[in-house]
């Protein structure tokens, strides 16, 4: 049961997204949000303010980085209040901190007693990637204990999930989520095994387990490559939400032919739930 949703923001127009996601997410089920600002560290320390330093002939630290440092704070207290306001004008129970750290670091520590962490799918440089995911969406991704949802859409969705299942540990998680997603925000349930006839028997294996928690599901095992083939399916289906286990493979294995997690949070037509 989600009932404790992390959402870190910044401002940005991204960052936004998430937050009214999350909002209705709350909405509907009573939940209590926890919005977060990170300061980076690293804009305050080491070659950031020597570099801005050297270029204005100036001795290091010693005008700016008071300056800087409140700034950055005023616009997170900005972007906090923002958040704030959201929750307050739909009624939602929300909390608010801001921290000084390092961003993916400070939000996987406030994340360890929430239930599940919610962030729009790109953030205040999301302009130069093109619409990629950023390294905080996926060090967050990567290093997050409870289910994190990346949305590009502000509205979560009513009529269906779409569950990409491989009998890995991380996939297993993700379907233990599913089922209760699924029963909670009664969505119905599609199940989807890449491989070939060999990988059958794990369409058996998800569906006695969603049966177990009264959850019905329509299941699919189709070839080819995963990562297409799951965002294929997902655009097929309609899917309002695709949830899936998050790195799976060793990272040797992901740094030489990719990653299934990687390519759908870039390239899922819908909300993408993932758990390690």
């Amino acid at each position: 049961m989600t009932k404790r949703i992390l959402v870190p923001t910044d401002g940005s127009d991204y960052a936004s997204i998430g937050v009214r996601y999350a909002v209705a997410l709350a909405k509907r089920f009573k939940a209590t949000l926890l919005g977060l600002h990170v300061v980076d560290i690293r804009l305050l320390e080491g070659p950031f303010l020597r570099d801005i330093s050297a270029s204005l002939g100036t001795a290091p630290y010693v005008n700016y980085q008071g300056n800087i440092s409140m700034l950055l704070e005023e616009r997170g207290q900005a972007a906090l209040d923002a958040f704030r306001h959201s929750c307050e004008k739909a009624d939602v129970h929300c909390e608010t901190v801001q921290a000084t750290g390092v961003v993916v670091r400070c939000i996987l520590e406030k994340s360890e007693l929430a239930d599940m962490i919610v962030m729009g799918r790109g953030g205040e440089h999301s302009q130069w990637l093109d619409g990629l995911v950023g390294s905080t969406t996926a060090g967050v991704v990567r290093g997050a204990k409870q289910p994190v949802l990346v949305t590009g859409v502000d509205t979560p969705g009513t009529k269906r999930c779409l569950i990409a299942y491989d009998g890995s540990l991380h996939a297993k998680r993700a379907l233990q989520a599913a089922a209760n997603i699924a029963a909670d925000w009664r969505l119905a349930c599609h199940v989807l095994v890449v491989g070939d006839t060999k990988a059958a028997p794990l369409l058996d294996e998800a569906r006695a387990y969603l049966v177990t928690h009264d959850v019905k599901a329509e299941c699919l095992l189709r070839g080819g490559d995963p990562s297409e083939t799951i965002v294929a399916y997902a655009n097929e289906c309609a899917a309002d939400l695709l949830i899936m286990g998050a790195y799976g493979h060793t990272k040797v294995r992901e740094l030489v032919v990719g990653s299934t997690t990687a390519y759908s949070l870039n390239h899922a037509p819908c909300p993408l739930l993932m758990s390690r």
